[in-house]
């Protein structure tokens, strides 16, 4: 499959700790990959690297051929045609349901606004929430929310950083699995980044598991269960079923 996102041997510290070291993987086209492994093992931060929060000291990140990031030059985030859900949902308080998905169509007209707004409230099924405002709502349908806001500007590439971790268990559940399927309707490649196994496996085609900053093993979810590279991903799999 043709490469949409290319990571080419990235390095990412804070002063002198490496955060990130020689993280290499690419994500084709329409493909939904995870990041996963524990607290403190660099997802995030290889997350925050490609939506360019954060600088990298050595390698290359492409998307769809163009150099979003490499050693002294960064594409700003705003230009880099990528959106992103965050665990804390960072929805406008004060805006409805309607004008929080729209916050990001700049340059559109009103009539182009209603018509992307009306097709996302549709798609994460929140028509009859249209006039109502963030703590209305439960909080699976404000991920729905943050989520519809992340597509309307029509990203390459959207970034997911622990979208369900602030919900029960069924939610999760329920909510990852329908992700899933908005994502491959809408044909958006994606990236999870998350510390729960079987949000990775039912979310994602493909899954990195990673510590301290280096991807341990790539594969899928059948992959890792029965051919784990080594006895950390062995445990940390085994630990988790």
């Amino acid at each position: 499959m043709t490469a949409l996102l290319e990571i080419h041997n990235i390095n990412c510290r804070y002063d002198d700790q490496v955060i990130i070291d020689d993280l290499s993987f690419n994500v084709a086209q329409h493909q939904i990959v995870s990041l996963l492994g524990p607290s403190g093992c660099g997802k995030t931060t290889a997350l925050r690297a490609i939506a360019g929060l954060e600088n990298i000291f050595a390698g290359q990140i492409l998307l769809d051929g163009v150099c979003l990031s490499s050693t002294g030059n960064v594409l700003p985030p705003e230009q880099r045609q990528i959106g992103m859900v965050f665990q804390d949902y960072a929805l406008f308080p004060h805006l409805s349901v309607s004008k929080n998905i729209a916050f990001g169509l700049h340059g559109r007209d009103k009539a182009e606004k209603d018509t992307i707004v009306h097709s996302l409230l549709n798609l994460v099924h929140l028509e009859k929430h249209a006039d109502k405002y963030p703590h209305q709502l439960s909080g699976g349908q404000q991920q729905r929310v943050a989520l519809a806001r992340a597509l309307a500007p029509d990203p390459k590439l959207l970034l997911m950083d622990e979208p369900f971790s602030n919900l029960d268990s069924e939610m999760r559940r329920n909510l990852s699995r329908e992700v899933r399927d908005i994502l491959i309707e809408r044909k958006i490649s994606a990236i999870l980044v998350t510390h729960d196994q079987e949000e990775a496996f039912t979310v994602a085609d493909e899954t990195g598991v990673m510590l301290e900053g280096a991807l341990q093993q790539w594969g899928s979810a059948q992959q890792l269960r029965e051919s784990p590279a080594n006895e950390f991903v062995s445990r940390f799999i085994d630990r988790q079923q």
